[in-house]
Parts: structure tokens; sequence; C-alpha cells
């Protein structure tokens, strides 16, 4: 009687191996280009993946939002990569880490393309906080973006576009104003990178800038005019430009990536909204 129970087993677990066997493949979606638009994060100066994990965190508390991948870069621009991105991940997040704390936007290229190789993605959203939010800027103006996915959506926090608070050029960047167009009185050398470049900012895109004021016009590092200075670079050519202040406990520059519920629930619209 053992010895026909035994016989049977085989003869199932043969049966089971050769319907796996037989059953229709299921192609890979990663060849079929079927992966959703991803929203790429990158941090500010001496900042790394504790920058940017507070706000993936709280974005992945939305339905769809999840983070997939990880890009690593380290001073010399090798690119290293963790993470699953399933296909139906609908509101696909990934952090690009600089291990030597300082964003450059040339880098920020060979990964777009990577993307774009791996997943067939057509477009991407950019957050970026400080100089992570310049490097985004200095991207969109300056890169060939000929093999790369297009440029979506743009959210900048707390960028120092026009300088920050006790930088060694000369220039008081707490005293900048604005014309009725956005334009500054004063540009540092930074800036005027940004100015001459322009005209080559992408069409159609939606900008979200968002800035800190302590009461004291600024976020105790950047000056509120200096990140409203984006205004000028961008409003040509941007689909539209929306300014967020943060007036509140968290206005101060580090806090507003850290669980800050005001941010978050902007940035979480307006990814969202304006599709």
């Amino acid at each position: 009687m053992k010895k026909i129970i035994a016989v049977l087993s085989l003869i199932a677990i043969a049966l089971g191996m050769l319907l796996i066997a037989t059953k229709p493949r299921v192609l890979d979606k990663k060849s079929t280009g079927n992966y959703q638009t991803p929203t790429l994060f990158v941090h500010g100066y001496g900042g790394g993946y504790g920058s940017e994990k507070n706000m993936i965190s709280d974005l992945s508390q939305h339905a769809g939002f999840r983070q997939v991948l990880r890009y690593n870069i380290d001073r010399n621009g090798n690119i290293s990569s963790s993470g699953h991105w399933q296909a139906d991940v609908k509101h696909p997040l990934i952090a690009m880490v600089f291990n030597d704390g300082r964003p450059n936007d040339k880098y920020l290229s060979p990964i777009l393309s990577r993307i774009k190789k791996d997943y067939k993605i057509k477009a991407f959203n950019a957050v970026g906080h400080s100089g992570g939010a310049t490097a985004w800027v200095n991207w969109a103006v300056t890169a060939d973006k000929e093999e790369m996915p297009e440029l979506q959506r743009l959210v900048t926090i707390a960028g120092p576009f026009n300088g920050f608070m006790g930088m060694s050029e000369k220039t008081d960047v707490a005293t900048i104003k604005l014309d009725s167009d956005g334009k500054p009185d004063t540009m540092v050398d930074a800036y005027k990178h940004l100015n001459d470049n322009k005209d080559n900012f992408p069409k159609n895109i939606d900008v979200l800038n968002i800035f800190g004021d302590t009461g004291k016009g600024s976020d105790g590092v950047v000056p509120v005019n200096s990140v409203r200075s984006l205004r000028y670079i961008v409003e040509q050519n941007a689909k539209s430009y929306t300014e967020q202040e943060v007036r509140n406990s968290k206005s101060q520059h580090s806090k507003l990536h850290q669980h800050n519920p005001l941010v978050n629930q902007v940035l979480y619209n307006f990814l969202i909204n304006q599709s």
C-alpha cells in the first residue's frame, strides 16, 4: 500500500511539473514599457538618504506610492543601484543619493538614461531639496535631453538659486529684491549661469517652488527672495509655476523635509492632481 501511495505521489508531482512547463509564458513587463512615471528625489548639500527618506516614507502612506529603487553615486560618478521596481506600482519613488553629500547635476543624466533604457519610461517627476533643487534646475537648463525621459513635474524645496546666507561671494543675498517679473536686482555667479541658459528650460513642465520663512525673510539658511528668484528662470517656458510658503514651526531649512505635514500634503496634491 505504501508503495502504491509513493507511486501516485510521484505521478502527481510529474503532472504538476508538466503543467508548469506547458503554462503560457507571461512576458516580463519590463520589456513592454508598462512602468509608471516615477518621481526622483535628490537631497541637499551635506545630506544623504536620510534627507529624502522622510518625504518618501510619508508619501508612501498614500495608496499607490512606494519606493522602488535607490541609486548611489560616488564622488567619481560611479553608480550603483538597489531595490526592485514592480510594474504595477502606480506612483514609484526613486531615491538618488550622492555619497559625498554633494549633488552634481552632471550625474543625473546617466541615471535618467539608465532608467529609460531599463524600464522604457517616457517621463519622470523630480523633487530636490536645497542643493538638490539647484541640481535639478541646472540639469534642466543645460543637459542634453535627447536620450532622456521628459521632465513632467518639478518640485524645488528651499533652493538657494540666488545664493544663501554666509556664502563667500560679497553679495548680500539677504537684501536682494525682485521686480514685478520676478527678476532679482542682484545675481550671484550661480544664478547668472541659470539666467544665461534659461531659454533652454523645457516647455510644458509644472513647477512647484516651496520655501520657508521663519519670520525674518529666510528659512535660516536661504533668503526667501533667493528661492523665489526661480520664477524668472522658469516661468517663460513652464506650463505652470506655483509657489508655496511655509510659515510655521517647521519652516526652518532642514525641517522642510523632516516629516513636514504641509510640505508633504502640498507635494502629494501636486503629484496627484496635475497629471
